[in-house]
């Protein structure tokens, strides 16, 4: 293994930025290849011809990943791996990975009392479904796998980079975070809002965050009022050209701020949340801008207020 972008070195390679050496490229194969012989011997009970090439690369995927969430979990790099007792790393990893899928079983079970479906049928479902996850996963020999049919679209999707429990444990704290805003309101006054944005999207794909959101901001700029949830068409206009009228800097700034606003107004505390919708507003603003009727793909707006 002479090249640091070698498969084998896959989650490793994101630990840190220095390129492995050939010596510890060479090094680090062997050690791998060492774990791999065990773990193949687990899944075969010491029938090793009964594995395909696409399974054994599973298993050294799923001892890369384990090791490198270890890594990751505990800021340590991932020369690490060089010296020691690889087989004690190894079970360190593993212990690691048993924490973190603990922590994700507690989200669940937070999802599960506490999210609201609003008559959404992917949310519903990958709530429930997700529960398949933790009666399937394999910690042990297929770390990276997601055994779990998770349909539901996040405002602020989970990156591809996040496999197995930990992209389970990424995509449930931003579910959480979403449903913490969305609980703060009336569920009538969401789900009309909702319907205004796309009536059919209690069958359809939809994240119920992002119209939320979008309303939320723009009162917020307008100066309050949130928790009504309705824009006219004629506050729409005025939010576009307040936003036109800036540099985009100036606009990303304004954005963050009315983030911030709504937050305190709303009593939402924990600093992921308030960092997740100005993430969400900063990404309003090309869409508002855009044209003079760029605000109507962003904002639901209504003919009056209720």
């Amino acid at each position: 293994m002479n090249d640091a972008t070698d498969p084998a070195l896959g989650w490793l390679s994101l630990i840190d930025g220095e390129p492995w050496t050939a010596k510890e490229s060479d090094t680090l194969q062997s050690r791998l290849w060492s774990l791999l012989e065990k773990q193949i011997n687990r899944k075969t009970q010491g029938d090793s011809t009964s594995l395909r090439v696409e399974e054994v690369a599973d298993l050294m995927e799923s001892i890369t990943f384990t090791l490198a969430t270890h890594l990751r979990e505990n800021g340590l790099p991932n020369r690490t791996l060089l010296t020691g007792n690889i087989n004690s790393l190894f079970s360190a990893a593993q212990k690691t990975l048993l924490r973190i899928l603990d922590e994700t079983r507690q989200l669940y079970e937070l999802a599960l009392r506490t999210v609201i479906p609003l008559r959404s049928r992917s949310l519903r479902d990958t709530v429930r479904g997700m529960r398949a996850f933790f009666e399937t996963y394999d910690v042990r020999l297929l770390a990276q796998h997601i055994p779990a049919e998770i349909d539901y679209q996040l405002c602020r999707p989970v990156p591809d980079s996040m496999l197995g429990v930990c992209y389970i444990r990424e995509y449930l704290h931003r579910l959480l975070i979403e449903n913490e805003l969305i609980i703060r309101f009336d569920p009538r006054r969401v789900v009309a809002l909702l319907r205004r944005s796309c009536p059919d999207y209690g069958e359809l794909l939809v994240n119920l965050y992002e119209p939320v959101a979008a309303n939320v901001i723009g009162l917020s700029l307008l100066g309050g009022g949130e928790t009504l949830l309705e824009i006219l068409s004629m506050q729409g206009e005025q939010i576009r050209d307040l936003l036109a009228r800036k540099t985009f800097n100036e606009a990303q700034a304004l954005l963050q701020g009315a983030a911030q606003d709504a937050c305190q107004h709303l009593s939402i505390t924990s600093v992921a949340s308030k960092r997740y919708l100005a993430e969400a507003a900063e990404a309003f603003y090309p869409r508002i801008v855009a044209s003079p009727e760029g605000f109507r793909g962003v904002f639901s707006v209504v003919t009056q207020l209720v």
